[in-house]
């Protein structure tokens, strides 16, 4: 049996004839419409996304995109949800075998702003204003976010203070950093993000810890 030619899925294909299966094409094309709609999107919003920039992007044809997916929502929300799992997946990687919830924090937001310096293009698919005012690119987003204010409410249950906190409480802390970040990233500067992680360690840690009400006064 004749093996297939090893290669990463972002690779493009050998022209011409040649062995590799249908499934293992579309697979290749696929990742790299995914790659494109990515880096197409990193250069303007959802509203001015076209088919032709996320090919061009991905060097695939007009008439393959469309064998693959149906429309550019389609092909950028799935985008998306790849993008939000290799996060999530990266978050819970960092925080495997770590006890206490201050070091699956410090742990996880770590991972997750290493994640947006590296990988910026697939970082900015998970900003709400990359997606302009298209409904179901929104919710997707809305969405994705509210996962992880699930994940950091997970910190109430070891927190004394937790009967003390807002029900807003970790949407406003997802809320603040996401907006921070999403500024960086659209101005193209994620790498400052780095520097930013203990100011961003200690404002989403603070309300867990600190033994101070609102207005800064000792609780007693």
């Amino acid at each position: 049996m004749e093996e297939t030619p090893e290669m990463s899925l972002s690779q493009s294909l050998p022209r011409g004839r040649h062995s590799i299966p249908r499934e293992v094409v579309l697979d290749n094309q696929r990742t790299r419409l995914l790659d494109g709609a990515g880096k197409a999107l990193a250069e303007r919003g959802f509203g001015d996304l076209s088919v032709a920039q996320i090919t061009g992007e991905a060097g695939v044809s007009r008439s393959t995109f469309y064998v693959i997916f149906e429309s550019k929502r389609e092909c950028v929300l799935m985008a998306h949800r790849r993008a939000f799992e290799q996060l999530t997946g990266r978050i819970e990687l960092a925080c495997a075998g770590l006890d206490t919830w201050e070091d699956k924090l410090a742990a996880g937001l770590g991972a997750g702003l290493r994640f947006a310096v590296e990988s910026p293009s697939d970082a900015r698919l998970l900003i709400l204003e990359s997606m302009g005012a298209d409904p179901a690119l929104a919710d997707s987003v809305i969405a994705s976010h509210g996962k992880l204010i699930e994940l950091l409410r997970t910190g109430r249950r070891l927190s004394p203070r937790a009967a003390q906190l807002p029900d807003v409480t970790e949407r406003a802390l997802i809320g603040a950093t996401t907006a921070i970040a999403a500024d960086l990233l659209m101005a193209g500067k994620a790498d400052q993000l780095i520097d930013l992680e203990p100011q961003l360690l200690e404002l989403m840690s603070m309300p867990y810890v600190t033994g101070q009400n609102d207005f800064g006064a000792k609780d007693g």
